[in-house]
């Protein structure tokens, strides 16, 4: 670098020595700072790679529930009321009874939260308090900081062993979510573990200290198949209502999730 600068030259030459000095990637001339394309693609961010697991065959979500309290209610139906009128109410209450029955299931699916601790930790509580789901315990500012202090394999223990039971990890997305190493570790494992994966957009969520926030990136963008193809063409990301996101999550998570689960590719 030294002898670039004291021996200002042609810029053919300058570059000719930019080529010899590949670890350093820049010249300069006349004030001017001349970059290589070489070492710009070099040292250009690129979305991370993951092994893709061969897609699962589409398979029937058939239920022998799905078809029992429809038929169970028809025949009743028909013994209290003879005739076309008490089957159609019978089916009626039986379709109520299974679609009781899967919101009792989807309540019960446990999930595991991954989100930007620092900038979103006001509106994933909110998220936490809608009760649908059952969520990892939460962690507060201290015992997170105390954690982190602990070291990397501290930190992805805690992650590991929080993630092991769960069914579907639910990433929050905030404005710098997608740029969080612990998310992307999260999501990476999630994928690898074949587990469920959604992404929620919670820019809209007001949060009592900071309000609403910018819309964040696609986190799922960030991940690349052997294929070329990105991981958002298989995971879902929502983006609710921006007039009433608390509303419109809480009034869907539990069939994202119940969707995620059932249509999930690793």
């Amino acid at each position: 670098m030294k002898e670039l600068i004291d021996k200002p030259e042609g810029l053919a030459t300058q570059l000719l020595m930019l080529d010899q000095t590949q670890e350093l990637g820049l010249a300069i001339s006349s004030g001017n700072i001349w970059i290589s394309n070489r070492f710009l693609m070099a040292h250009s961010r690129s979305p991370r790679p993951i092994t893709l697991k061969a897609p699962k065959k589409r398979v029937s979500q058939f239920r022998v529930e799905q078809v029992f309290w429809p038929a169970a209610g028809a025949l009743l139906g028909n013994v209290l009321v003879p005739g076309i009128g008490g089957l159609l109410a019978g089916g009626v209450i039986g379709g109520a009874l299974t679609l009781n029955s899967k919101e009792k299931k989807v309540a019960k699916i446990p999930v595991f939260y991954s989100f930007h601790f620092a900038n979103d930790v006001m509106r994933v509580q909110q998220i936490r308090n809608i009760g649908a789901i059952e969520g990892n315990s939460a962690v507060n500012a201290n015992e997170w900081e105390r954690l982190k202090r602990s070291g990397k394999a501290a930190v992805q223990n805690w992650i590991d062993q929080n993630m092991k039971y769960k069914r579907c990890v639910i990433v929050l997305i905030g404005s710098e979510t997608a740029s969080r190493p612990w998310v992307r570790y999260e999501i990476e494992r999630a994928w690898n573990q074949g587990k469920a994966i959604i992404g929620i957009h919670i820019h809209n969520i007001r949060c009592a200290r900071n309000g609403t926030c910018r819309k964040g990136a696609n986190p799922f963008d960030e991940f690349t198949f052997n294929d070329g193809r990105k991981l958002s063409s298989v995971v879902p990301c929502y983006d609710p209502d921006p007039s009433q996101a608390y509303r419109d999550i809480a009034a869907n998570i539990s069939g994202w999730i119940d969707h995620a689960i059932k249509n999930k590719r690793n």
